[in-house]
């Protein structure tokens, strides 16, 4: 019986450290202090430690004061209930960075006390990412709908409006009365834009993909925007002349995203900078191309950053919202990645990834 006993200790022990979950065990000091006993080897190796520099720790001690007070806090919680207990939660790992956890935390009561607590955790950081793109795509799918209706709804009497004022202008000799028809003459082809930004939302149009060389895409759009960048005294550079690599892709969608990405750039500068400077950087790795847009503009707070890209969210004072998510369906299309990072008063850089394809 004894040798029956040790084998299935030692098959418990087994599964114990090749469980990819990570399983640890701690023992209970008193309410406020606890001390890690056991760890799994999938704990070991995402933490970079060894069993002899965590056996005795504290807590604390071991994933630093916030995270170790967070943890203590479960820690209290199963003690006070001596019921098992789930919840998710996220920790910064040394190699893995932010992670999400579902956490199960099971007290062992003896004598009437918790003298153990019994923890696994399972990464599930890719499964909510995942459930989050979904809500996305659900939330552009609705937003799309409806903006085909708007779309549309409007269109018929805008096209009224647009005719009517033509004939007004044709007859007019009034020069007060002019300046009145330039501002609707332009507060029409703004509206305009909006509902073809309405219509690229609701509906993918018909794409020819070819192969592209993206540094003379890029070329052809900076040559675009130029003069509107002068105006505005911002300097464009440019610092990809060594990314002669191709993608396959939509000619006039992957200019449309440069477009807008740099039109942004130049928004968030400042009139009151006299350095506003752009620079659209470029470079190839083994299966991949990266553009960077990066521009020393006001920055985007945090809040603020967490929203991009949800439709009607803008940052700007007559923005509508419907460009970046435009743009990121773009690249999605394309089997590419669009990544924000952004700090009040340092500026923006706007990353574009992009498969790579072989030169022809």
């Amino acid at each position: 019986m004894e040798n029956g006993n040790d084998l299935a200790i030692s098959e418990i022990e087994l599964i114990f450290h090749h469980l990819s979950d990570f399983i640890f065990q701690i023992h209970v000091v008193d309410r406020h202090h606890f001390e890690i006993e056991a760890v799994n080897e999938a704990y070991l190796s995402n933490y970079n430690t060894s069993k002899d520099d965590l056996s005795g720790k504290r807590v604390e001690e071991f994933l630093g004061g916030d995270q170790g007070l967070q943890a203590i806090r479960r820690f209290q919680e199963a003690i006070f209930s001596k019921q098992p207990i789930q919840f998710e939660e996220g920790y910064n790992l040394p190699k893995q960075g932010y992670r999400v956890f579902d956490i199960t935390l099971v007290p062992i009561v003896v004598d009437g006390s918790v003298s153990k607590l019994i923890g696994t955790a399972r990464d599930i950081t890719q499964k909510r990412l995942n459930e989050e793109q979904i809500v996305q795509s659900e939330k552009l799918s609705v937003v799309g709908q409806l903006a085909a209706g708007i779309a549309h709804e409007l269109r018929n009497p805008l096209t009224s409006l647009k005719g009517f004022l033509k004939l007004i202008d044709y007859k007019n000799t009034n020069k007060e009365v002019d300046r009145y028809i330039q501002v609707m003459d332009s507060e029409f082809h703004r509206i305009e834009q909006i509902v073809d930004e309405f219509l690229i939302l609701a509906k993918p149009t018909k794409s020819h993909f070819t192969y592209e060389r993206i540094d003379q895409l890029l070329d052809e759009v900076i040559e675009l925007l130029c003069g509107e960048a002068n105006m505005e005294s911002i300097i464009l550079k440019r610092d990809y002349f060594s990314l002669r690599s191709h993608v396959y892709g939509e000619r006039n969608q992957l200019k449309q995203v440069f477009i807008n990405l740099i039109k942004n750039a130049m928004e968030a500068i400042s009139k009151e900078n006299e350095n506003g400077e752009i620079t659209i950087e470029g470079k190839a790795l083994e299966d991949k191309l990266i553009v960077h847009i990066i521009d020393n503009g006001a920055g985007i707070s945090e809040a603020e950053l967490k929203n991009l890209g949800t439709p009607f969210f803008t940052t700007k004072k007559n923005g509508t919202g419907l460009g970046l998510p435009v743009c990121k369906r773009i690249i999605d299309q394309h089997s590419g990645h669009l990544e924000i990072k952004s700090k009040p008063g340092e500026g923006t850089r706007v990353s574009i990834t992009l498969p790579k394809t072989p030169s022809h």
